[in-house]
This record gives C-alpha cells, sequence and structure tokens, in this order.
C-alpha cells in the first residue's frame, strides 16, 4: 500500500488542526469550519449549510461565544466549496490552492470588517472622518493579518479536502453536479431557489436584528444616560458656586476651598463602586480665538494635575462638543456621549458650572465605564444573531421542502413523462402525472391531451407513410413489386455479396402473346393476361419476392426456402413454359412464358449482374426452343 496520500492528508488535518486551535480567538472551530467544507464538498450544499449552520450557531448560542461573526463567513466558503466540486473547479493543487487563498482572505476581511463595525470604531471613525487617526493604522494592520490568517486557514481546508477527494474518490459520488445529455452542466433550478431564499433570509434577518439591537442598545444607553445624569447633578453640588473663581484664579489649588473639593470630589468618585470611570473639573476658555480646556480636579488617579491645559482643535472628540462649551448662550448639559478610544467604551456627560455672576466658567464631567455594557450587548448580540440563523434556517428548509414537493417534484415528474414519451412515442406507463390540484396538475392533464393528439396523429401518419411506401414500391397493374422495389433489391444483393455471405437465384420471366392479345382483344385484356402471369408466380414462390420491371419482363429472386426448393418450384412452373393459344376461346387467361433460372456462384459470379445475364439467357434460349416446338419459328 502506497502511504504516501495518507500520511500528507494526516499532516495536512493535523495542521489544520494546530492552526485551528491557534487562531481560537478569531471564531475558527474545527467542526464548525472544516466539518462543514467536507460535507458541502461531498454532499452537496444544502447539508453543508445546515453543518455551518448547527455547528458554528449552535456553539455560538450555548457557549456564548462570538462564534456568530464567522457564520454568514462559512455560509460563504460552504457556497464556494459546493460550487467548486460540483463545476469541476479542483483538479489542479495549484487551482485549488489559489481559490482557497483568494476565497480566506476575502472572508477575513468581511469578518474582522463585520466585528469592527458592530463594535462601532471603523463606523464612527469613517462618520467622523478619522478613518487614518486615533489609532486607525493599527486597526488597517488588524484587518489585513485577519485577512491573510483566514487565506492560510481556508487555504489550508480547500487542499486537505482535495487530497481526501483524491484519495477516497467514492466518498465524493454524491456530490451535486448535473450534466444533461448534451454534455452541458446545469444550475438545477432546486439550488437557484436556495440561492434567492438565502439572500432574501440573510437580508431579512440582517434588517431584522439591527432593527432590534438599535432598540436594546438606546435603552442601555438611555439607562446608563439617566444614572449620567444623576452622578453628575450629585457631583455639581459638591462645588459651591462662590468660591469657584477663587479655585479657577492662578493658585487655587492652594486654597483651602480647593483642599476640600478635591477631598470631596476624592470620596464621591470613591463611592462609586467604580462605575465612574473617569471625573474631571474643567475651566474652558479661548485664548488667541482657540479654545482651551484646563484641568482643575482630577479625584480618578489618571495623573492629570492642576492647569493642565489642551486645545480642544486638537483632539476630534472635543471638535464637535467644544463649540457647545464655549457658547455661552448654550447652557444646556452636553452628553451622555457613548464613545470608545484609548480608555476603552465611556459615557461622558458635562454640566456647566457657572460664577456668581451667571458667567459659564467651568464644566463638571463624569465617564461611566461601559465597558461591561457593551459586554452584556455583545452577547445579546450573539445570541440574537444565532437564534435567527437556526430559526431562519430552519425557515428555508422547511420552504425548500414546501417547494421541492410543490414545485421541483411535479416538474421532474412531467420531464420524466416528456422524456419517456419522447424515447418511447407512448405515454409513461409507470409514473403518474402530478395530482396537486393546481396549475402543474392542468399542464399535466395539457400534456397528456397532448400526448393523445400527437399518438393518434402518429399513428394515422404511420399508416399513410406506409401506404404511400407500398404504392410507390408497387406495381399498380399487377400488384407485384416494380422497379424502385427491384433496384432496391439489388443493392442488398450486392451488400451481402461484399460480404461473402450471398446465397440466391435469380428467375426471369418473360410473356408469350402478349403482343397478339392486345392487337387482337385490346389492352384491357393483356392487363389480364398480365395479371394472371404475375398471380402465378406469386402462387408459386411464396417466400420470395416477385419484380416487374419491363412491359412483360417479370423478375424472382429465390431466397430461402424457395431457393433450397428451387428444382421443385422450377417444376411446378413447368406448365406454363407455352406459347399462347391463339384458337382458344379467350387466350388472354392463359398464362404462357417462357423462364431462365441462374443460381449465385461465388468462384464464377463478380457480382449480381453476372448471375442476371446467365438467367437472362438462359430465358431466351428457352423462349425459342419453346416457339420452335410450336412451330412459331
Amino acid at each position: 500500500m502506497n502511504w504516501r496520500y495518507p500520511s500528507r492528508f494526516l499532516a495536512g488535518l493535523l495542521l489544520q488542526i494546530l492552526f485551528s486551535i491557534a487562531s481560537f480567538s478569531s471564531g475558527h472551530l474545527v467542526l464548525a469550519f472544516f466539518g462543514a467544507l467536507l460535507t458541502a464538498a461531498s454532499l452537496g450544499l444544502l447539508p453543508g449549510l445546515c453543518a455551518a449552520l448547527l455547528a458554528g450557531g449552535a456553539f455560538s448560542c450555548l457557549m456564548e461565544s462570538e462564534r456568530f461573526f464567522m457564520l454568514p463567513v462559512d455560509f460563504l466558503f460552504v457556497f464556494v466549496m459546493a460550487y467548486a466540486v460540483r463545476h469541476g473547479l479542483f483538479g489542479s493543487w495549484r487551482r485549488v490552492l489559489l481559490l482557497g487563498l483568494g476565497v480566506g482572505f476575502v472572508g477575513g476581511l468581511f469578518a474582522f470588517g463585520l466585528g469592527s463595525c458592530l463594535e462601532f470604531p471603523l463606523a464612527d471613525s469613517i462618520m467622523k472622518g478619522t478613518w487614518l487617526t486615533e489609532g486607525m493604522p493599527e486597526a488597517h494592520v488588524q484587518l489585513l493579518l485577519s485577512g491573510v490568517q483566514h487565506a492560510v486557514d481556508v487555504g489550508i481546508s480547500f487542499l486537505l479536502i482535495e487530497g481526501l477527494r483524491r484519495l477516497v474518490p467514492s466518498f465524493f459520488l454524491l456530490e451535486i453536479a448535473t450534466v444533461s445529455k448534451e454534455g452541458v452542466r446545469r444550475f438545477p433550478i432546486r439550488v437557484k431557489l436556495l440561492v434567492i431564499l438565502s439572500v432574501v433570509m440573510v437580508l431579512t434577518a440582517s434588517l431584522l436584528f439591527f432593527c432590534v439591537r438599535g432598540v436594546y442598545r438606546q435603552q442601555i444607553i438611555e439607562t446608563y444616560g439617566a444614572v449620567a445624569r444623576n452622578f453628575v447633578e450629585a457631583a455639581s453640588l459638591l462645588v459651591d458656586e462662590r468660591e469657584l473663581p477663587v479655585i479657577l484664579a492662578p493658585g487655587g489649588s492652594e486654597t483651602d476651598a480647593y483642599r476640600e473639593l478635591f477631598s470631596n470630589m476624592r470620596a464621591f468618585y470613591a463611592r462609586s463602586d467604580d462605575i465612574i470611570r473617569y471625573m474631571n473639573l474643567y475651566a474652558v476658555g479661548t485664548q488667541d480665538g482657540r479654545g482651551y480646556a484646563m484641568t482643575i480636579c482630577d479625584p480618578s488617579d489618571t495623573g492629570y494635575r492642576y492647569g493642565r491645559t489642551f486645545w480642544m482643535d486638537e483632539d476630534a472628540y472635543y471638535d464637535e462638543i467644544g463649540k457647545q462649551m464655549l457658547d455661552p448662550k448654550d447652557n444646556r448639559m452636553i452628553g451622555p456621549v457613548v464613545s470608545r478610544g484609548y480608555w476603552g467604551w465611556l459615557m461622558t456627560i458635562y454640566k456647566p458650572l457657572y460664577d456668581p455672576d451667571g458667567k459659564k466658567v467651568a464644566f463638571i464631567g463624569i465617564d461611566l465605564d461601559m465597558t461591561r455594557a457593551m459586554q452584556e450587548m455583545r452577547v445579546l448580540d450573539t445570541k440574537m444573531l444565532s437564534i435567527e440563523f437556526i430559526i431562519f434556517s430552519l425557515l428555508l428548509a422547511l420552504m425548500y421542502r414546501i417547494i421541492t414537493q410543490q414545485v421541483i417534484d411535479p416538474v421532474r415528474r412531467l420531464q420524466e413523462m416528456l422524456g419517456y414519451f419522447r424515447e418511447h412515442r407512448e405515454k409513461s406507463p409507470a409514473e403518474e402525472a402530478p395530482t396537486s390540484g393546481d396549475e402543474f396538475e392542468v399542464l399535466a392533464h395539457d400534456i397528456t391531451e397532448v400526448q393523445d393528439i400527437i399518438l393518434q396523429d402518429s399513428e394515422q401518419l404511420q399508416e399513410y407513410l406506409d401506404l404511400i411506401q407500398r404504392m410507390a414500391l408497387r406495381d399498380e397493374l399487377t400488384g407485384v413489386q416494380n422497379h424502385t422495389a427491384y433496384e432496391n433489391k439489388l443493392s442488398e444483393l450486392t451488400a451481402v455479396i461484399t460480404a461473402g455471405t450471398a446465397e440466391f437465384a435469380i428467375l426471369m420471366a418473360d410473356m408469350n402473346g402478349l403482343k397478339f392479345v392486345n392487337d387482337v382483344y385490346g389492352h384491357e385484356k393483356g392487363d389480364i393476361a398480365l395479371r394472371a402471369m404475375s398471380r402465378a408466380l406469386c402462387d408459386i414462390f411464396k417466400h420470395s419476392p416477385v419484380y416487374r420491371i419491363g412491359g412483360d419482363e417479370f423478375v424472382v429472386v429465390l431466397t430461402g426456402r424457395d431457393y433450397e426448393n428451387r428444382d421443385a418450384l422450377l417444376g411446378e412452373l413447368a406448365p406454363y413454359e407455352r406459347v399462347r393459344n391463339r384458337a382458344a376461346a379467350e387466350p388472354w387467361t392463359e398464362v404462357a412464358m417462357a423462364v431462365g433460372c441462374s443460381v449465385y456462384d461465388p468462384l464464377q459470379d463478380r457480382d449480381y449482374q453476372d448471375v442476371f445475364n446467365r438467367a437472362d439467357e438462359t430465358m431466351y434460349e428457352n423462349k425459342r426452343r419453346i416457339k420452335k416446338e410450336a412451330g412459331e419459328i
């Protein structure tokens, strides 16, 4: 046994498992990915989709993993695998590898992009126009690495399946490839319907997911927003507006009022049970036409000291809300705003503070930690997507089953009926017409009626053709075969002579006294004489064809039983070898002829003409002998 291919396959399978384990964080499971591809390659598209759904979707739902991000990509890989096997795209290792790397790279980009968009950094950065800032180059690198990783993974899987296909060809006998009688590969209607239904299901599920997701995301944000507003309202009470000008003045951090404020804010922050991630008191203003914010108090251990200043136009986050902060007429609370950046997921809210003159001089800000909320949202996303995929896939399978029963099967039965009719020119005795009570039953009834009409017309047409053939090959006067039929017989005899299997004899018969009957009694009596002679030849040579090749000349080709009994039959014909009795009352009723017979001899006869010439010479010799004996010569 040659262990080269099995050893290579086992080595590749081990590499696939190790790579899948190494990339487990991206959601690749051997059962969900490689198993689905193998199922699609061996059993077809629908089983492969079911395998991907059950493995990926069920694991996502039960284990609360992020596997659902890869589920649409798995479906893409399954479609590509089934299409490649069905259309014979596999066959060369290079083609398989390129196909796997290509579809894997595209799938990896799609999967990472989908996950990132659901987590908002890519989508938010595009909307804000910061695609190339705020850490987005790192996201681009991650996107590229994800594509490369998936390309390697899918490439290995495709190579493994190609190796298994070559190792165990019988394992792939159930592939869904269909080839027409003309050799053209067809795209079955069930696959077309499956693709259309899948696209509709995916679009519907996606629309439903984002609608429902928007609802509960808004509820979560509103809940956290209410908490943030309560916190910022409570924190604002810690600041005494009368002491605010002193705190904001240069050296304000050295005052007792500031120390008391810092202590109170520090205690408030400590009692928040880590819900508050950051807490800050900012002074805002303009300098040289640019807006700035200066840290006044930071009890959240970030290291930002009193007097730390940053320009708002240098931070994309403050680019929009900075305008509201600097607007003296805008006294609204800013936020809550959900963002994700260097500090993670945060919900930020700012409340303006005023000096005793009512001038907006500072903001107190609260940043709530949204990490746990976003994780809970991702868990809800996972569960909802997985449940949606399971439900919609079951609906897809149910609709596919219904369409198969109500549409595809009736069409198949109609095709079988027409195919049987086309092949056998009769209605199928085994296949019953659809009785579904819909248009297919009406169509089957119409097809049956058309078949009856065609069969009836075919029978009549065949009768007409037989009649025409008989008329074309029969002598109208005598009823024996005519000269055209005789020519056809010569072609048959030439073929058997060439094949070396010829065994026949030629009998020439010429009527005596036909001119006398025509001249004395008329041509009508001559016709009676011809019919009588042809009837006599047919009665004696019952198993051989009789031909009228001239006015009063007949040829009989003796074959089979007549050939074997030719001597006895010639004896029966001897009484008719005579001259016509011109003194008889009705001389046209007599049968008078001269005959000559010759047997095919392969040693001396080159073709049929040699046999015919000998028979013709014998016939004329007998004719002269008969006339001489009768005294007519």
